[in-house]
């Protein structure tokens, strides 16, 4: 599905921005990949809540990814990021191969 392979790319492209996000202070784009990853986060929370799963880890993470993101636009960067950041990349990488994979 398409959908998820896009979907994929954000996450990715959220996650390098984790992981360079102690030299990226005041870069506009930071800030709207910060706000893509908190929609997506939001969203992606209500949709599970929707349909009956009340645990979704993976838009707990997209919002947490994209509030550090956000933390990282504003000036405070902590070590852990640089973590968050793999895991987001990864979380990319499983997303897109579920969309490469799937009908």
């Amino acid at each position: 599905m398409v959908f998820l392979v896009i979907l994929g790319i954000i996450d990715i492209v959220v996650g390098i921005g984790l992981v360079f996000s102690g030299s990226l202070e005041g870069v506009s784009i930071i800030f709207y990949l910060a706000m893509l990853g908190i929609i997506k986060g939001i969203y992606s929370i209500i949709s599970a809540i929707a349909g009956g799963f009340y645990y979704d880890l993976l838009g707990f993470m997209d919002l947490v990814s994209g509030i550090l993101l956000y933390f990282a636009f504003s000036g405070s960067h902590l070590g852990f990021f640089f973590y968050i950041g793999l895991v987001m990349v990864l979380k990319g990488l499983y997303s897109m191969a579920m969309g490469f994979t799937s009908r």
